[in-house]
């Protein structure tokens, strides 16, 4: 069982990364759209388990960019803290942007 939770870790980790690229991609009127895609790559912390007996580490802080590497016989993961970031300031962008919207079909009527 820690294993199987070891490899939904490492899977996870990127999983998050690519959605929340792909939401700054698809926010329109993002400022800073570069910097809020490369934001999604960086993870904090380094999370590893030996897949063979389960024997785990975690370093808080280590600061990764693109995950926390490959080793084999290891499942890694990081916590996707900038990935998490922008995925808050891409619905906040969006929730104003909805807030302006209506506001302007409100005033029209």
């Amino acid at each position: 069982m820690p294993q199987f939770l070891g490899l939904i870790a490492a899977l996870l980790c990127p999983l998050v990364m690519f959605v929340s690229l792909f939401i700054v991609i698809r926010t329109p009127g993002l400022k800073w759209r570069i910097a809020w895609a490369v934001l999604c790559f960086v993870g904090i912390g380094a999370f590893s388990m030996r897949s063979a007996d389960g024997a785990w580490s975690f370093v808080p802080a280590a600061i990764n960019i693109l995950g926390p590497g490959q080793q084999a016989g290891y499942f890694k993961a990081t916590i996707p803290l900038g990935a998490i970031a922008a995925l808050f300031v891409c619905v906040s962008v969006r929730r104003a942007q909805k807030a302006a919207e209506a506001k302007a079909r409100e005033d029209v009527v």
